[in-house]
């Protein structure tokens, strides 16, 4: 049956009241309502006065990520993605910036989407967060720190389920698609995460995602680190591999761009600054949109 224009617009009314119903807890009057954009411009700085609460109050090492402020800020940059890690590294609690370029990992996830959106627009295309902003130079630590401070384990799971909101209602608001770096799977570390972004994301009905014009098929893809070109490597998932594998074969001509173990070459993919190439690697690969 088609769907007419009064009916689709009812229909975005509708999500856009349970939007509000959820993020707000209350619907204002019509006239008080904010609009998707200011509405997520207040959910980024709330954000980020919660970490800083918690950096102050409970533990130096909640990381504020301070690259975030551009999002809040009024005619500020909007992402276009949202890439998820675990939580801070030791260079990230030192500059106060997720995933920043002086890492290899951060480097290297510099120059892919700089390569896509433009030179330098990684900060203003692409929003960096993590399932917890408390810093351990490894992810292990994390499940230690919990371990053995029952209220530092309080403070961190609530920070996860923060963070998962946050990330939820990005999608409702915006439409992003959430790309979550590393295969982090099972345990009970990210629990409170995992949980809270499934309980959220299914209270805002399900919201759906558009990259540069496409519906995704889902908002939330999860895919292998940047860290040791892991993103550009085969691994266990069938799945990653034959995207992957489909990559190569659509762009056999580029000599050189397949591996001799049959992964992709992350220095000649980065270094050649094709952007089609780099955005059909993201698009088919990364979104897993190969068809």
């Amino acid at each position: 049956m088609a769907v007419s224009s009064i009916d689709a617009s009812a229909t975005d009314n509708d999500a856009e009241l349970r939007h509000l119903s959820v993020i707000l807890g209350d619907v204002p009057p019509v006239d008080a309502r904010p609009d998707a954009v200011s509405l997520f411009r207040t959910r980024v700085a709330e954000h980020g006065e919660r970490v800083r609460a918690l950096r102050d109050s409970v533990s130096p090492l909640f990381v504020v990520n301070g690259d975030l402020t551009a999002y809040s800020a009024d005619g500020g940059p909007l992402p276009e993605l949202i890439l998820v890690g675990d939580n801070p590294g030791r260079r990230e609690f030192e500059q106060s910036v997720y995933l920043c370029v002086q890492g290899r990992a951060g480097a290297m996830a510099h120059s892919f989407f700089d390569g896509i959106f433009g030179a330098a627009s990684f900060r203003s295309k692409v929003m960096v967060l993590n399932k917890s902003s408390f810093h351990t130079p490894r992810t292990v630590g994390l499940t230690e720190a919990m371990r053995g401070d029952p209220a530092l384990a309080e403070a961190i799971r609530r920070d996860q389920e923060e963070n998962a909101r946050l990330i939820a209602d990005s999608v409702a608001l915006l439409g992003v698609p959430v790309v979550t770096i590393g295969m982090e799977s099972g345990g009970t570390t990210f629990q409170s995460f995992r949980k809270t972004l499934e309980t959220r994301y299914r209270a805002l009905g399900n919201p759906p995602a558009v990259f540069q014009g496409k519906r995704l098929a889902s908002p939330f893809r999860k895919v292998p680190h940047f860290s040791l070109s892991k993103i550009f490597c085969r691994n266990a998932d069938p799945v990653w591999n034959a995207g992957l594998d489909d990559f190569l074969t659509r762009h056999a001509a580029v000599p050189g761009l397949r591996t001799e173990n049959g992964n992709v070459s992350s220095k000649l993919l980065l270094g050649l600054g094709d952007g089609p190439l780099l955005a059909d690697y993201l698009d088919r690969v990364i979104l897993g949109n190969g068809g």
